[in-house]
């Protein structure tokens, strides 16, 4: 049920008030920044458009509910969670929102990335988008408002915020860890992992590649120890070790087939370092050092006067 989704009360006051309307079909746009998982909302809002049991809420127990959970509603369609969503999945999504529905009289598309849809795609897209067929919903996720206008200008804004640590039940430490991210702290309690154990710094070029080959969280928390080891070292260590520090870093992370996020790991390991710095004399120095990346800059180059400078 609603309630039972810790935090974001206005969001949720509205997601009932637009079911108490009984719309027979409709377009909206969850926003919500990085880490604040809109995914969590729109299947949430999706199982109470096809709850078969609870009144503008979902049950969560019903046969509707609980096939939504395991992604086996054959009416509820989910596009862009592995990345941009293309022109053929576009095609697919129209003639699929045109078609009769499998049960019921509803069908719900979860569009994620929409702010990542090329124009082709989003001008195709957007005749089902501003005059959904009866019964079609259309669930928009974004972690921006850069999207293409028609389409925000079409769609039912609804913002999401990121839980904060007492909601997610964490320390300052573990949410400063994992940027506040819903999803990665909700799957870090389950697992029952761990950052306080100890990592070698010398380990930060073999874990980052291991990390590229399947993203594993428990990868990605040992990586982070191998970091936090060599900053409670750094002033016991030379330049050259410095040096080598940042040099294993850009070997780990160089471009390989099916991982392209290496400047944005960079980027987080840079702000990490720079919280463990703890040295606010340096803090706007390593910020706009960081900020750096950004830029078609040389990235194993930047990691070197960074890891130099901190």
């Amino acid at each position: 049920m609603f309630k039972d989704i810790v935090s974001n009360e206005e969001a949720k006051r509205f997601l009932q008030n637009e079911l108490r309307m009984k719309k027979s079909s409709a377009t909206y746009l969850f926003n919500g920044k990085r880490g604040s998982n809109p995914m969590e909302f729109a299947l949430a809002f999706a199982k109470a458009i096809l709850c078969e049991e609870a009144e503008n809420d979902f049950c969560d127990v019903c046969s509707s509910c609980r096939r939504v959970e395991s992604g086996n509603y054959p009416d509820l369609h989910i596009y862009g969670r592995e990345g941009s969503i293309k022109i053929d999945e576009v095609r697919e999504i129209i003639y699929k929102a045109s078609s009769t529905s499998y049960e019921g009289n509803k069908r719900i598309f979860i569009l994620d990335n929409i702010e990542d849809l090329r124009k082709e795609a989003a001008n195709a897209l957007l005749k089902s988008i501003e005059e959904p067929e009866e019964g079609t919903f259309f669930i928009l996720l974004s972690e921006t408002l850069n999207i293409i206008p028609t389409i925000l200008s079409r769609s039912i804004l609804v913002n999401i915020a990121k839980k904060n640590m007492e909601e997610l039940g964490v320390s300052k430490g573990e949410y400063d860890f994992f940027f506040g991210n819903t999803r990665e702290i909700e799957e870090y309690r389950r697992r029952g992992l761990d950052i306080s154990k100890e990592e070698s710094y010398r380990e930060i070029g073999a874990l980052l590649k291991e990390y590229k080959e399947d993203q594993d969280l428990e990868v990605k928390i040992r990586v982070y120890r191998a970091l936090r080891d060599f900053m409670g070292r750094r002033v016991s260590l030379d330049n050259l070790d410095k040096m080598y520090f940042a040099q294993e870093i850009a070997k780990g992370l160089a471009k390989s087939k099916g991982f392209d996020r290496t400047r944005e790991v960079a980027e987080e390991m840079m702000y990490c370092a720079t919280l463990l710095a703890r040295t606010p004399e340096k803090l706007e120095k390593l910020l706009e050092m960081k900020g750096y990346n950004k830029f078609n800059v040389n990235l194993s180059l930047l990691l070197k006067l960074f890891f130099l400078e901190i």
